[in-house]
């Protein structure tokens, strides 16, 4: 029977495992740590956010053509990943409807993962768990993966080790260094999706403050924004909105990045100062959290007991600067260690779109973190890692299927 060997037992390489045992190959998932998927383990709080409620592929990023992401996302549409999960696998997923996100019901993450290896399992795949992997290569009768147990023969071989992020998890980017080695384009990595360093002290007395913001900042030509939760910590800025824009920091020249700190607009600032003789405090105090508006107040120049009779033009226009258009003082980010994916990686160009296959090594295979593309937060590179995985275990089964069978003489269609 042809066999396939899948290196990494998370997200996508549980994935792939199982749809290449499905597609008919004998299959090896083989794993560093002792029991895989950790990062479905610590994903989320310890609930694991399964799926986004609706994908966004315009907000992923990558350095390869947009419609080769466009294509891989889509090849495996959301209603049936979500399928998979209850039908399949019979987790039922519930939607947290204020995060547009989906969860387990059970809210444990333990249960993805492990309904991941249970359903891997039943389907014929072979898990070697505290197995590392020591060589690769690639001869006249296929691949040998050198191992810390003993070598594997192989017709097939799926990488899906993921990137660099979050190493205590495993990730040590063995995968991209196989990968770079044997010439594939690569597109430098960096953390993505994490922390926030500040710059200075300015907010070291705002630690714990959180409020919901819309940052802003450009990379090049183009204008990235993102919204939703933000946490003032005791070395930075993190939450949804601070991680979704962090990749800026490690493009090319520093960006500013620029916080509104509420929905109200600059004209909506200018009406509520209106107001006769108010505590200007007061009316910052009723949209964004009191020790921010302070903080805010004393670098803006206004005394903290301004009353809107005796606020000058200047203070009212610096105020309001600072209200909808504040410059977020960053030094740098939390890198690897904090980071939830990697960014960059091996270009997309690189792989067969429909089966994942290098177009450089045949019968090599990459999928889930390892590839050049990332989404936000809210499950979106969940769903990247599932239809990669699937892609990858799929195309490698059918393509070793079809070259038995017409080695044997016979066409699929001739089977009985």
């Amino acid at each position: 029977m042809p066999t396939v060997a899948v290196i990494g037992a998370g997200a996508a390489g549980l994935v792939a495992a199982a749809f290449a045992s499905a597609g008919g190959a004998q299959v090896v998932l083989i794993e560093r740590t002792k029991d895989g998927g950790r990062k479905i383990l610590i994903s989320g709080g310890g609930r694991c956010n399964v799926l986004p409620s609706a994908l966004a592929p315009e907000r992923f990023v990558t350095d390869s053509p947009s419609h080769l992401l466009r294509g891989m996302l889509r090849a495996w549409p959301l209603h049936e990943q979500r399928a998979f999960f209850e039908r399949d696998l019979e987790i039922p997923l519930a939607l947290e409807e204020e995060s547009g996100k989906l969860f387990p019901r059970s809210n444990r993450a333990r249960d993805i993962r492990d309904g991941l290896v249970t359903y891997a399992r039943a389907k014929g795949v072979e898990i070697r768990f505290d197995t590392t992997v020591t060589d690769l290569s690639i001869g006249a009768a296929g691949f040998t993966v050198s191992t810390s147990g003993d070598e594997v023969q192989c017709d097939r071989v799926v990488l899906a080790t993921g990137g660099l992020s979050v190493p205590a998890t495993g990730s040590d980017g063995a995968g991209l260094s196989a990968a770079q080695r044997s010439g594939h384009a690569m597109v430098d990595t960096y953390p993505a999706l994490t922390p926030l360093l500040a710059k200075g002290e300015v907010h070291a007395s705002l630690s714990g403050v959180s409020l919901d913001v819309r940052l802003r900042g450009r990379s090049g030509s183009k204008t990235i924004e993102s919204s939703g939760g933000f946490l003032f910590t005791h070395r930075g800025y993190s939450g949804p909105s601070v991680l979704d824009i962090s990749h800026l920091t490690e493009r090319g020249t520093e960006p500013t990045i620029r916080a509104q700190w509420s929905t109200l607009s600059p004209a909506d600032w200018g009406s509520a100062f209106d107001a006769r003789s108010a505590s200007v405090a007061t009316i910052l105090n009723r949209h964004i959290p009191g020790r921010l508006a302070e903080q805010l107040m004393i670098e803006a120049g206004v005394l903290l007991d301004r009353r809107t009779s005796s606020f000058t033009r200047s203070e009212r226009i610096r105020l309001i600067e600072m209200l909808t258009s504040y410059p977020l003082p960053w030094s740098g980010n939390e890198g690897y260690k904090k980071a939830e994916v990697t960014g960059g990686g091996v270009a997309l160009s690189e792989v067969h779109p429909k089966t994942l296959e290098s177009k450089r090594v045949p019968g090599l295979y990459m999928c889930g973190e390892m590839l050049d593309a990332f989404g936000p937060i809210g499950g979106h590179n969940f769903s990247w890692a599932w239809a990669t995985g699937r892609a990858a275990g799929a195309g490698a089964a059918a393509e070793l299927v079809k070259t038995t069978s017409v080695e044997s003489g016979f066409s699929r269609t001739d089977k009985r």
